[in-house]
């Protein structure tokens, strides 16, 4: 129901019905109290239903101007309120991407150091006397069966 009543106090309709309600407010301070009208007798019978309709539309208009005033307020605040989760969600978001530029570089660097020691041991392993082979069955004698000694 109050969706329905700010749609209606919101809209360009509501602006013309602010506009016209300010008229006749206007022109009902002007027939109620203006001090030479009641004396007037085509307007004089109409002075007290002025008075009270100026009464009446005086509170009809300050809440309406209220009620659009503080539905804006709060449309304000949740607007703040959404602008700030997504700063916050910005935030976050910059945040964790420097963190995986930082990971990134650091696995870079590991990738690299792991490039060198790799290097370094095909070096190691190309400098020993006998890549295909290092061991010899003399080297386990006793634990390996060595087939030369057998035939």
């Amino acid at each position: 129901m109050t969706d329905l009543f700010w749609n209606a106090v919101s809209s360009t309709l509501s602006n013309m019905v602010l506009g016209g309600i300010g008229t006749l407010l206007a022109v009902s301070l002007f027939v109620g109290y203006f001090p030479l009208l009641k004396w007037f007798p085509v307007i004089g019978q109409y002075v007290q239903v002025a008075r009270l309709a100026s009464i009446v539309l005086a509170a009809l208009f300050c809440f309406l101007i209220g009620y659009r005033a503080s539905s804006e307020r709060c449309e304000a605040r949740t607007l703040k309120a959404q602008l700030l989760a997504k700063q916050m969600d910005l935030e976050a978001a910059q945040e964790a991407t420097a963190r995986a530029d930082k990971q990134r570089s650091e696995l870079a660097e590991e990738a690299r150091q792991d490039r060198e020691r790799i290097k370094a041991y095909a070096e190691q392993l190309k400098a020993r006397p006998n890549g295909a082979c290092i061991l010899t069955p003399d080297d386990f004698s006793g634990r390996v069966r060595n087939h030369k000694r057998a035939n």
